[in-house]
């Protein structure tokens, strides 16, 4: 008798056992799906945890997407996140990558980045940072690799790379760009000491068209920003390649189309004539057109953008590592005609000094700033000064930038 009922008793540990199983191996909100080196936090945030982490999630903090290219030591990867830090898409390089960003051009969307290949500074410089930049469609089959063409006194095949800190897309085949070049001027004022054969990096900016250069800008055309520099400004040193400059930004003026463009190592943004080249005003260092009180001063600034509809410059203003080691977010109203400021905010960031690069975008009463050397991007109320979330990355990203 108790060998006939084996079977039965036998089928039933079995689909206990299988019910069992199932109800411990099936959560009633599955987590999201992972790509290939994510790591999920829980169910609604998707991380790579080798390159950054995050913390807070204030549902205040508004929609969008952000972007961040950030460089291990074996792989450049580009993110593309929401506005919380998950996980959208995440691409591997394979080689260093910086400054990530997103147009919408004629209803189409692009995306750029910059990459480098081969040598990657100019004569060894430190702060320059060259290859070539990728423009992409949107899915990032690569469009266009542009370089720096030939024109006047530039040389192509000396030297055909662009600079990391700016490229501006204005459609296909038409850009705005900018890089470092070698040259040994004869214009540094005798009140400076040159040697003969000093070599400087000089900043140049071409806008380029269908393949052709329409404009083009050299630093080293305009003495008078030589006397300007705070920073590698040893003229006298022929063994050296000088940085005195060092342009990080530029951005077109929506109102008359002509150029703002940021020069770190001058303590300086300038106005630029986009048809002529000419200086239209420039705004902090030793010979501001602007009068600034002790608080407007900045030092070593980045990411100059003019915002409501041109009335606001916004940028970071970085400070310095012993003349104030904190930084912050400066917002100025410019009467350009008197060469006044109208109207100025300041805000103090509640996290670590960003000493080198960085970004900041507006939205509300909050701010998106990417940490730049300081291995950080925030979102902010800067009306409470709280942080709302945080994204700790691994490596340095030039710039975080959030559409």
């Amino acid at each position: 008798m108790e060998f006939k009922k084996a079977p039965q008793i036998l089928l039933y540990l079995i689909c206990t056992i299988l019910f069992v199983g199932c109800a411990k191996t099936s959560p009633p909100n599955p987590s999201p799906t992972s790509l290939s080196g994510q790591t999920s936090m829980d169910t609604a945030i998707t991380i790579d945890a080798d390159f950054y982490s995050v913390s807070g999630n204030d549902s205040s903090s508004p929609r969008g997407e952000i972007l961040m290219a950030l460089n291990s030591k074996t792989d450049g990867k580009l993110f593309f996140l929401d506005q919380r830090g998950s996980i959208k898409r995440e691409v591997s390089v394979g080689t260093d990558v910086e400054n990530l960003q997103k147009w919408t051009i004629n209803g189409q969307v692009r995306y750029t980045y910059f990459h480098t290949e081969g040598i990657s500074t100019l004569d060894g410089t430190t702060g320059t940072e060259l290859g070539y930049e990728m423009v992409c469609d949107s899915s990032l089959n690569i469009l266009d690799s542009v370089k720096l063409l030939s024109f006047g006194k530039i040389d192509a095949n000396v030297q055909d790379k662009l600079d990391v800190h700016e490229f501006i897309l204005l459609g296909d085949k038409h850009y705005i760009y900018e890089t470092y070049y070698a040259e040994t001027p004869h214009n540094i004022p005798d009140s400076l000491h040159p040697a003969a054969g000093v070599r400087v990096a000089a900043c140049i900016i071409q806008e380029v068209l269908n393949g052709e250069v329409v404009f083009q800008w050299d630093g080293t055309q305009y003495p008078e920003l030589f006397s300007a520099s705070m920073e590698n400004n040893n003229f006298g040193d022929t063994t050296t390649l000088l940085d005195y400059m060092h342009l990080n930004s530029i951005c077109v003026d929506s109102t008359d189309n002509n150029l703002i463009v940021s020069f770190r190592n001058l303590n300086e943004i300038v106005k630029l004539n986009r048809q002529t080249g000419q200086i239209i005003w420039r705004l902090g260092g030793n010979n501001s057109d602007f009068a600034l009180t002790p608080d407007q001063i900045f030092l070593r600034q980045h990411y100059p953008r003019l915002i409501e509809n041109g009335k606001t410059l916004i940028f970071l203003d970085n400070g310095h590592d012993s003349l104030r080691a904190y930084s912050r977010i400066l917002e100025f109203q410019l009467n350009q005609n008197s060469k006044t400021i109208s109207s100025f905010k300041s805000f103090t960031i509640p996290d670590n000094f960003i000493q080198f690069a960085g970004s900041v975008k507006k939205e509300g009463n909050q701010y998106f700033i990417g940490g730049g050397s300081a291995n950080y991007s925030l979102q902010v109320d800067y009306t409470t000064g709280q942080e709302l979330m945080r994204m700790t990355l691994k490596y340095s990203s030039y710039r975080a930038l959030k559409y």
